[in-house]
Formats: C-alpha cells, structure tokens, sequence
C-alpha cells in the first residue's frame, strides 16, 4: 500500500476525504498535520515489527593471515548470521562485528554469510510522495489510519477520539507477532 492510499482511508475515517481535491481534503488543518501527524505512528508500528531484510556476502578465501572487512547496511538490529559452503552446507563461520555497520569474516574460509538484519524504514515526512511504497508489513498498514486517526482527535474537544482508540487496541491485540510457525518433527522410537 503507499502513503497516499492509507491517507485517503484515514480521511476517510475521520470523515475528512474529498476525492475530487489535490489532497484529497478540504480542511486546511488535517492538510497540514497529516505527514507530521503518520511520521511518529508509522515509527511506533514500524517497532513492533519490521520485515526482516537479509545480505548475502560471498567470500572468497584467501592465503592471508586475520580477517576480510564487509560494510552492512545501518540497522536497528542483525538477527542471524548463517555461514554455508560451496554446496549450502551449514557451516561455522568465523567472524565478528566492530562499529554500527562492519563486518569481519575470517579471510582463510571460504563461505557464503547470509546476514538477516532488521532495517531502519524511511519515515514519512512532509517530502513523502504520495505513491511512495510503506515499508511495514499488510497488517500494521490497515491499523496505521485508526492510529492516526485517533492521535488527531484527542486534541478535538468536539471529537470522540475513544472510539478509534477502541478500535485500535482492539486490532493491536489481535496482531500476530510471530515471524514463524512452529514445526515439530517426529521420528519413530520408544518410549
């Protein structure tokens, strides 16, 4: 979904959308807040859960004593590093981090790291476009308007802000966290 899809079922939601206008909105005070007022609820859902993003660096090994420097992109966080041979073979790889954004790999093993990693998104501001893709996952773009939403509402007396509020806690209970399922394999044995 991009940015000015999920401003117009904001508008919406507020009662706000005019389809005919350039931004989509009549009222000159929401024109005016609406990138300032997504900016800090597009970051709280972002934390909740960003797509994870992974790296692959082929390494190549060489006669040289220490370790070969790789620059990873800047992350909140790397989540896994799996290192694997010429055939996809798990393997240990030998390596360690220094500094936000290097990476060090033993020069003399040759092997594939597959760096998983957590990104930073690019937050939305006055200079977002209105076709510009929003990097959280499907199920946090449908509750971004809600949070939105009701953020502009508390500061209107006349407003029943608690009513997307509702609707907003309800839709975060109901979110599934989980990168993964569970997966048990069994084997036949005694007991």
């Amino acid at each position: 979904m991009t940015y000015g899809e999920n401003r117009k079922i904001f508008l919406a939601l507020v009662d706000e959308y005019a389809p005919n206008n350039t931004y989509f909105t009549t009222d000159e005070d929401i024109k005016e807040k609406c990138a300032l007022l997504y900016a800090p609820a597009y970051q709280e859902l972002a934390d909740i859960r960003t797509p994870i993003k992974t790296r692959n660096i082929e390494h190549t090994a060489t006669n040289e004593e220490g370790y070969t420097e790789y620059s990873l992109p800047k992350c909140k966080q790397v989540k896994k590093v799996t290192a694997k041979d010429n055939k996809n073979n798990l393997i240990s790889g030998d390596y360690y981090f220094e500094g936000e954004n290097k990476i060090f790999v033993k020069s003399s093993l040759e092997a594939k790291y597959v760096i998983e990693y957590v990104p930073f998104i690019n937050l939305i501001s006055e200079a977002t476009e209105e076709d510009d893709d929003l990097e959280i996952e499907q199920d946090l773009q449908v509750i971004l308007p809600y949070l939105v939403a009701s953020d502009l509402l508390k500061t209107d007396p006349s407003a029943d802000w608690t009513a997307f509020e509702k609707v907003l806690q309800r839709k975060l209970q109901g979110l599934n966290t989980n990168r993964k399922g569970i997966s048990v394999n069994i084997t036949e044995g005694e007991l």
